[in-house]
């Protein structure tokens, strides 16, 4: 499928908008040049594909293995993000989390102990608990978003949308 950059026009292979316009001589010989374009307004386009989950098209630097941005932030909610974390423990997702975000300091150990480890896993479960009770007011659910969707850049969508399709597959 692909999507006109001008009018937002849906289309398939084949349905582009074709002319010639000549470019001078070469050689005595009448130079053509071959365009393509969107067949409502004759502008550019780009190749789309559909979000797997709300079926919205998208670039393909749009997506992340196949989900749109808003599609992966609608899958994390406390449950999600501890889960993701504790898969990815190699990384020390949870207790980068819970250090930064929670006890605002920047200092991580590189090889937590499992003391440590389980320690973060009982101040993250306090904050749900706690933002569970006094609603989102505090942002709680916004930063376990904002850490995925955005500390890590793309890569962080794309690790995270990674795990969100192997997770399907089980």
């Amino acid at each position: 499928m692909y999507k006109c950059l001008g009018c937002g026009n849906l289309f398939e292979d084949g349905e582009q908008a074709v002319w010639y316009e000549n470019q001078g001589e070469c050689h005595g010989v009448t130079a053509m040049e071959r365009f393509s374009g969107c067949p409502l307004c004759r502008g550019d386009y780009e190749e789309v594909h559909q979000c797997k989950k709300c079926g919205d098209w998208n670039s393909e630097d749009e997506l992340y293995d196949g989900w749109c941005e808003n599609c992966l932030r609608e899958t994390i909610n406390y449950d999600t993000f501890f889960e993701y974390c504790e898969d990815n423990s190699d990384a020390n997702y949870l207790d980068t989390f819970v250090m930064c975000y929670l006890l605002n300091c920047d200092e991580v150990p590189k090889y937590p102990s499992y003391d440590f480890h389980q320690l973060m896993i009982k101040t993250y479960k306090r904050g749900v608990a706690n933002a569970k009770l006094l609603g989102e007011k505090f942002g709680f659910l916004s930063d376990c978003i904002r850490f995925i969707m955005e500390d890590d850049g793309s890569i962080g969508r794309e690790n995270y949308s990674d795990w969100l399709n192997k997770r399907e597959v089980k």
